[in-house]
């Protein structure tokens, strides 16, 4: 657990709005960092009798009640009491040696209790259920204890093979796999075709599909796509292979990606027919590898599992092998919390999980998370740091949740969902998401952020570090309409870097509004940079880094802060973005108003305003959308300063005032369509002063001022 990461949050942001000769609002709240800090500290460190209560949002800590502590230890036994923290000399009684056992025993006790776990190793077998009985359980490390929770068990009795593999067996109940595997803590690479790049560059190791004759059918989605002549090994069997594709919401994109079980190759039309979904696209040129044949193991740190076997195939990586701990990750989730109102996490590290279930073939989409709550409200987590899971947190259907001062890292899907179950559309309203540190988003399902969030209202999310998402590091509101939809957010005081590493269309901080009514949402005060994009062409060649285009598609896109969907009525104030792509867009939604940012060293737009999501569609309340008394430093006169697309609504879709530019510009800076004559779609400022879009703005020149 690295608190201390979280605490460069405010002076990142006090240094960056230094520079910019502005100074950033201070939060001296009771969620301030060194408060969060403060009171996890007082709050996982068990030393006699504990109580913790919070109001929503707060962190404080009373002593009203006397808890019963019931200890565990990997040292323990579940025949003891549990009411000591280290076993007696005799050895006849001490802490229990399981978390169900403790919780089950607090059950039996009654009143509000506490579980102390003591250092060391403990490997779970299922997912703990909490539930009603556990209301206003607390679940803590002992004082200066680092309790590690594994998802699955230790694999031993490894044996030497003659062709360099080792192999030991491990039967595993029907329906469970293997998902990922760790050795001395790493996570290794499950065999592949082609291999894993050995420096990691994300433009490697992929294969590319072809384009299919007769052309596929677009309705059909994924499930199927074609390949070229000499790209597929030969394989005697192609029901155990998996195709780890990138795809999108229609043939061409790449918006997402997906694990998708192979049902059949088809030689003669170099066919590959899967067990896909309607609603996520593959075509030519989209990328993927393949995973599930033994035949792809051949390289170090690669394994295999054969669950007809029974066994694990390894391929070792470091000739000390035999010495290493080695831990298959089994389990999706850890902890699963139904109905346990009030219950607290504080102080557990959750390692090495299973990535099945963050995806979306035949998985609840939002992913199990290695902590699940559903219908389960006040409940807080507090201080846990969670890595190599499929999904780190999961709420659903939970109100007045508190997630705090955690370290989540390395996982296969989301950081942080919250929000609602698919088919019942409850909502999840009152969370604080704070101090965390956040990193390594989606590194097996792209389509996934950093903290995403939907069915939900009076949301805070704010002094959060998030770093390296293959797709968001904020992301949420609602894709389906008023069942999904979101209000009242406030989203401050984050430094988010190098979001959107991994797809063609993404970004830092994300806010959708598909049920088009008028959100009330804040995006302020935030540390945005890197943000970049990752897309290939069909034939393989990927986009430069940073490359924007207005004028090509498909094209990859990239914004630091962007509405989509329709989301209107959102304030995007206050915000230093540096290093992105394009700074901040607004895709379909009206009366949004975007003030006091400061904007420097971007590669493409510093505002992308497009009717697209909403064309045609103006409410009665709709006003144009504000982009007003921002400071832009341009740095290229590459392409456009801002971009207008607005075919339907007509530039009164947005108004532009107060704005304060320096660099780069020229008569080309301003793109607008419809442009100002017929014949011309770029402008200067001057010229769009001359049409009525915008009022006041000015550029800055050296050491001389302000000029028009």
């Amino acid at each position: 657990m690295r608190l201390g990461s979280v605490l460069i949050l405010s002076i990142s942001l006090a240094a960056f709005f230094s520079q910019a000769g502005r100074s950033a609002p201070t939060d001296l709240g009771e969620t301030a960092p060194d408060r969060v800090r403060d009171r996890i500290r007082d709050t996982t460190c068990v030393k006699t009798s504990v109580t913790a209560r919070s109001a929503p949002g707060d962190i404080s800590i009373s002593t009203s009640t006397t808890r019963t502590i019931f200890y565990v230890s990997p040292d323990g036994d579940d025949a003891w009491s549990g009411s000591s923290p280290e076993p007696n000399s005799q050895r006849t009684d001490g802490p229990f040696a399981s978390l169900e056992k403790a919780r089950d025993a607090a059950r039996d006790k009654g009143g509000d209790s506490t579980i102390a776990m003591g250092d060391g190793d403990y490997y779970l077998a299922r997912p703990i259920i909490f539930d009603s009985r556990d209301a206003d359980l607390l679940i803590t490390a002992r004082c200066n204890a680092t309790p590690v929770l594994h998802g699955g068990p230790r694999v031993l009795g490894w044996v030497a093979q003659a062709d360099g593999r080792w192999t030991a067996p491990l039967m595993l109940p029907p329906g469970e796999e293997v998902g990922d595997l760790f050795v001395n803590g790493g996570l290794q690479t499950q065999a592949r075709f082609p291999n894993a790049p050995l420096d990691g560059d994300p433009t490697k190791g992929w294969l590319f599909a072809a384009k299919c004759g007769p052309s596929i059918d677009a309705g059909k989605g994924d499930t199927s796509f074609c390949f070229h002549a000499g790209d597929f090994p030969s394989l005697k069997d192609a029901a155990t292979l998996v195709a780890n594709i990138v795809g999108g919401f229609h043939p061409g994109s790449q918006w997402g990606s997906d694990t998708l079980p192979v049902v059949a190759i088809d030689g003669k039309t170099m066919t590959v027919h899967t067990k896909g979904t309607p609603y996520f696209f593959t075509a030519e040129g989209s990328r993927y590898f393949l995973t599930g044949a033994s035949v792809f193991l051949d390289a170090p740190g690669e394994w295999w599992y054969d669950s007809a076997a029974g066994q694990i195939e390894y391929m070792p990586a470091d000739r000390r092998f035999p010495d290493a701990t080695v831990v298959a990750g089994i389990l999706p989730t850890f902890f699963k919390l139904e109905g346990a109102d009030g219950l607290i996490v504080a102080g557990l590290q959750f390692r090495h999980g299973s990535p099945l279930g963050s995806g979306k073939f035949m998985t609840e989409t939002r992913g199990y998370g290695a902590i699940r709550l559903e219908h389960s409200d006040r409940v807080m987590l507090l201080g846990n740091s969670i890595d190599n899971v499929g999904v780190g947190i999961h709420v659903s259907e939970s109100d007045n949740v508190l997630i705090a001062g955690n370290e989540i890292g390395d996982v296969a899907g989301n950081g942080i969902y919250l929000g609602t179950t698919y088919g019942s559309f409850g909502k999840s309203s009152g969370a604080r998401i704070l101090s965390n540190h956040i990193h390594d988003i989606g590194k097996t399902y792209y389509e996934t952020a950093g903290i995403t969030f939907q069915a939900a209202s009076n949301l805070r999310i704010a002094h959060n570090l998030i770093e390296n998402a293959a797709q968001f590091g904020i992301g949420g509101g609602s894709s389906w309409g008023p069942q999904d939809a979101v209000h009242d957010v406030v989203i401050e005081y984050n430094v988010l870097r190098n979001a959107n590493q991994k797809t063609a269309d993404g970004g830092a901080i994300k806010m959708m509004g598909e049920q088009g009514d008028v959100l009330n949402c804040r995006i302020r005060y935030n540390l945005v940079t890197g943000t970049g994009h990752l897309m290939n062409r069909p034939d393989g060649t990927f986009w430069p880094r940073g490359y924007e285009s207005t004028i090509e598609w498909p094209s990859p896109i990239s914004w630091a802060i962007y509405t989509d969907g329709k989301a209107s009525g959102v304030r995007i104030e206050g915000n230093t973005l540096s290093d992105n792509v394009s700074a901040i867009g607004i895709n379909g939604g009206w009366s949004n108003v975007v003030t006091g940012n400061f904007i420097t060293r971007g590669s493409g737009a510093a505002f992308r305003i497009d009717e697209g999501t909403g064309k045609g569609w103006r409410p009665q309340w709709a006003r144009p959308n504000r982009i007003e008394e921002n400071d832009v430093s341009v740095d290229s006169d590459r392409g456009p300063v801002a971009f207008v697309n607005a075919p339907d609504h007509g530039l009164g879709f947005v108004q532009f005032a107060r704005n304060r530019y320096s660099g780069a510009l020229n008569g080309r800076s301003f793109q607008l369509n419809p442009g100002i004559m017929p014949w011309e779609n770029y402008t200067s400022l001057s010229g769009l002063q001359k049409a009525g879009i915008d009022k006041d703005s000015v550029i800055l020149k050296p050491n001389r001022g302000r000029e028009h």
